[in-house]
């Protein structure tokens, strides 16, 4: 065996022993099928957390002012702490957009692309120690993204 491969089998084997072994993902839809079908940003809220009382701080949520084309909005959302992270819009039909569960100790920190068909807010809450954080960002749409 060369050194090369010696290398890159050990390399190999090192990756394969450190991944973690189980991994869970809650399934939001089926768990909480009422908050993606809710039209209303309070109503969402409501029925995946239990809650609709959201503190603003603590989360940093970015977005374009103006988005040339709804159907690529860039989205991103930092917080130093939380144990689920979800993200809004009161522009489609439905409210709620994604929902992340975080791993203890995981770094909060997503980037995600949503669609909007016209001007609205979008709200990403991130939920720590029991409480509700917020942030809202106002996107104005200049072409819309659902079927637009």
């Amino acid at each position: 065996m060369n050194r090369r491969n010696f290398l890159g089998l050990g390399l190999g084997a090192l990756a394969v022993s450190m991944t973690p072994t189980t991994l869970s993902a809650v399934n939001f839809r089926e768990t909480k099928p009422k908050a993606f079908t809710a039209k209303k940003v309070d109503v969402a809220i409501q029925e995946l957390f239990g809650t609709s009382k959201t503190i603003e701080g603590n989360v940093e949520l970015k977005a374009p002012d103006i988005a040339e084309n709804g159907a690529v909005i860039p989205v991103s959302v930092e917080a130093k702490s939380g144990s689920k992270v979800a993200i809004f819009q009161d522009a489609n039909p439905e409210a709620t957009v994604a929902v992340f569960t975080v791993p203890k100790g995981g770094i909060i920190d997503y980037g995600i692309r949503i669609k909007m068909a016209k001007t609205g807010n979008v709200t990403a809450v991130v939920e720590d120690g029991g409480k509700l954080y917020s942030a809202t960002k106002a996107v104005k749409v200049t072409i819309g993204g659902c079927g637009g």
